[in-house]
């Protein structure tokens, strides 16, 4: 029995601790070895390495320094103006263009004007506008009305019927260069206007959206549509010459818009050149009758 149990590890294989031939350790025990091994090894090139930085801190790799934002906001103002193309139908049968037939031939617009800067190394596109309308106010007294309605070639067209407050979107395709300075422009108006319609005051702020997922963000401004207003102010200097008598417009409105308008001029830092003419010319014709 002896003898048969020896000869079945083979000649020349003792059995180890374990039972293995050849003192063989288990091959989950030879991998901690070597983990243990390249651990320490490890170990010891990051002391290495981090006694190198401290003696020196020049050779310490630098982090990767944050994108430059592909836009940034220079300047916007209101200051310069646009003559408005627009389309106008009187009753069903007559359509043209208010710049060739006439009507309408000095009607100007403000210009949204917003300066841009690219500081990065890559071009930058404005995908979309995006403007926040916090409010929507009708100035003027009423005037009478007729069959004309016209269709101006706004840029940001608003709806008549909007109440405030709504945003309106307008998509883009507008590339800043790499180190560069751009101007964008917008105008700002109603989708249609008909006879007898007053002139509306808008207050809004602008985002600008890049591709980038960056945003540009312009600050609060009141503008006026001024598409109306040249009538306004003729039927209330009338108005005024007759005493408010055979008149839809009477003094009290024409004080009443006089003050609305004062207020809206007064009440923001950025204004459109229409509203400060049409709240100076109020002003004039309140004037005449203290």
């Amino acid at each position: 029995m002896t003898g048969n149990q020896n000869s079945s590890r083979g000649p020349g294989s003792p059995a180890g601790a374990d039972g293995l031939p050849g003192g063989e350790r288990p091959f989950l025990q030879r991998s901690q070895v070597v983990i243990a091994v390249v651990g320490g090894a490890v170990g010891i090139f990051a002391g290495i390495l981090g006694l190198v930085f401290l003696l020196r801190p020049d050779s310490q790799p630098k982090p990767k320094p944050d994108p430059v934002p592909g836009g940034e906001l220079v300047d916007f103002d209101l200051e310069r103006e646009e003559e408005i193309q627009a389309d106008w139908t009187v009753g069903e049968d007559v359509t043209g263009d208010s710049i060739d037939s006439g009507v309408m031939k000095d009607w100007k617009a403000s210009l949204v004007t917003v300066i841009l800067r690219n500081s990065g190394d890559n071009p930058a596109l404005v995908s979309q506008a995006e403007f926040r309308f916090s409010s929507v106010t009708e100035v003027g007294c009423p005037y009478g009305a007729g069959g004309t309605e016209v269709k101006a070639r706004y840029d940001v067209k608003v709806p008549r019927e909007a109440k405030a407050p709504f945003k309106q979107v307008r998509k883009m395709k507008y590339t800043l260069p790499p180190h560069e300075q751009e101007r964008v422009a917008f105008t700002v108006g109603p989708e249609s206007v008909s006879s007898g319609s007053l002139p509306q005051v808008y207050t809004f702020t602008i985002t600008l959206h890049l591709d980038d997922k960056t945003r540009i963000e312009i600050p609060e401004m009141t503008y006026m549509d001024p598409s109306s207003s040249e009538a306004v102010l003729q039927s209330a200097e009338q108005a005024m010459k007759n005493g408010g008598e055979y008149s839809v417009a009477t003094l009290a409105c024409l004080r009443e818009q006089e003050r609305k308008a004062r207020e809206l001029v007064e009440g923001s830092k950025n204004t459109s050149a229409e509203l400060k003419r049409f709240r100076a010319e109020l002003t004039r014709l309140v004037g005449l009758f203290p």
